[in-house]
C-alpha cells in the first residue's frame, strides 16, 4: 500500500533521494506544525521533534510504494521513529504522511543548533553522497 512521505532534511535533495531510492520523484513544499528541527549532535544532517508552537517547512513526496518506504527505512538512523504526522501543502491541503521523528525520550542526541540546508550542501553534500552510495 502506498503512502505519503513528509522530509525534512537530506532527502529533501533530490541526489539524495535518488541515491538511496533508485527513484528520480518530484515533491511538494509542505508544511509541519508543532515540530522543530535541529541537528543531530556531532551529526551532519537534521532530527525533528515535538515543539508545541513550532513549525517547519519540508517536501512531501506522494503515493511512494513499500520498496521506496523499506529503503528509506534502511537509510534512516536508529534513532528516529517513523510516524504519521499531518501536513499542508502550499495549496491548503491537509495530508497525512509519515516521518522519521526523534522520539521526547531521545530529544538529548540533538544539539540545539537549527540545521541549514544550505550550509549542508555547500559543507557536507559530496562527502555525504560519497558515504551514503
Amino acid at each position: 500500500m502506498s503512502a505519503h512521505l513528509f522530509t525534512y532534511g537530506t532527502l529533501e535533495l533530490p541526489e539524495v533521494f535518488a541515491a538511496v531510492t533508485g527513484q528520480s520523484l518530484d515533491g511538494t513544499p509542505a508544511r509541519l506544525n508543532g515540530y522543530a528541527r535541529y541537528r543531530l549532535e556531532g551529526e551532519v544532517y537534521p532530527g525533528i521533534i515535538v515543539t508545541p508552537g513550532e513549525g517547519l517547512q519540508g517536501t512531501l513526496y506522494r503515493d511512494l510504494d513499500p520498496a521506496i518506504h523499506r529503503k528509506i527505512d534502511h537509510y534512516e538512523d536508529t534513532c528516529y521513529e517513523k510516524r504519521q504526522v499531518r501536513v499542508t501543502t502550499k495549496e491548503g491541503l491537509e495530508l497525512f504522511a509519515m516521518a522519521y521523528v526523534i522520539p521526547d525520550e531521545k530529544g538529548r542526541l540533538l544539539s540545539s543548533r537549527q540545521w541549514d540546508q544550505q550550509q549542508f550542501i555547500e559543507q557536507h553534500l559530496e562527502n555525504f553522497l560519497r558515504y551514503i552510495r
